[in-house]
């Protein structure tokens, strides 16, 4: 079939009209100074708010920063026995958490060696109890070959000829099949009751265990908290000393590093005013 002629407008007049389109919005870009003006506060606004949040976020990195350096002034003066007389409560915050976090430390330690010996005397309860069934099954062991030959003995004797020898042979082997099943009976229940006590004395074991493993983890996080505190009365050590500058040869690194750190957080916080943050 002969092909068809495709409809619309020719693409070079698409084209032309874009073109004459947007000279047409240039052109009224250019008279309107209003407009302008409003495009470029826009832009110059955006600008600025840009700057200002990676402004902010740097400043409260810097202030974390100062925390951090705070803290560690607090720290070391603690180390040093650099104290103020006007730190007193601080003081004696401080020594108060140290003992609260030394005692749970050591009854931390006291918690894992328990659990220690705990796993210990499973391990060693386990090996007593496999070595008793050992024991017993090696017992057991004579009484089942002694099974698996009587009942040999007792089919090849059923296909002798009835008679009054065959009688008694066969008499005697079902004695002898009589007694190595109560053997091989009693060695069997004696190993189950070592399995069931086995088990029992695990089961005892692990909740003996579990118990401690709680007592640990809530002594892990008493420690975690007190130490948090502890971090709290350091940063309020390390201010008071800022304040006061409280004079001391090892003290002067951090000191040091505080003034670097303000000096920063200063200049940050001019330029945010300026923006008008």
């Amino acid at each position: 079939m002969p092909s068809l002629q495709k409809e619309g407008l020719p693409y070079w007049i698409f084209w032309g009209l874009l073109l004459v389109i947007l000279l047409f919005l240039l052109f009224i870009f250019l008279r309107d100074r209003k407009l302008r003006l409003r495009l470029s506060s826009f832009f110059a606004g955006a600008r600025r708010r840009s700057v200002l949040l990676r402004l902010k976020f740097i400043l409260k990195r810097e202030q974390q920063k100062k925390e951090n350096a705070l803290q560690r002034l607090g720290e070391k003066a603690w180390d040093s026995d650099i104290i103020p007389d006007s730190a007193g409560e601080i003081k004696a915050a401080l020594e108060e958490s140290v003992k609260k976090r030394d005692a749970s430390q050591m009854e931390w330690k006291n918690t894992l060696a328990e659990m220690e010996r705990l796993h210990k005397q499973v391990e060693e309860s386990n090996a007593q109890f496999e070595e008793k069934v050992r024991e017993r099954r090696a017992l057991k062991t004579p009484f089942d070959e002694r099974l698996k030959k009587g009942r040999e003995e007792e089919r090849t004797l059923k296909k002798l000829p009835p008679g009054g020898e065959t009688h008694r042979q066969l008499a005697e082997v079902r004695r002898e099949l009589t007694e190595a099943s109560t053997q091989v009976g009693e060695y069997e229940r004696q190993i189950r009751e070592l399995e069931m006590e086995k088990s029992h004395s695990q089961r005892e074991i692990a909740r003996e265990i579990h118990s401690w493993k709680k007592k640990k983890e809530r002594l892990q996080e008493h420690i975690k908290d007190v130490e948090a505190l502890q971090r709290d009365f350091y940063l309020s050590l390390g201010r008071l000393l800022e304040e006061m500058k409280v004079e001391s040869q090892e003290l002067q690194g951090l000191y040091a590093e505080i003034e670097v750190i303000n000096s920063r957080l200063d200049t940050l916080r001019r330029r945010i005013e300026t923006l008008g943050g």
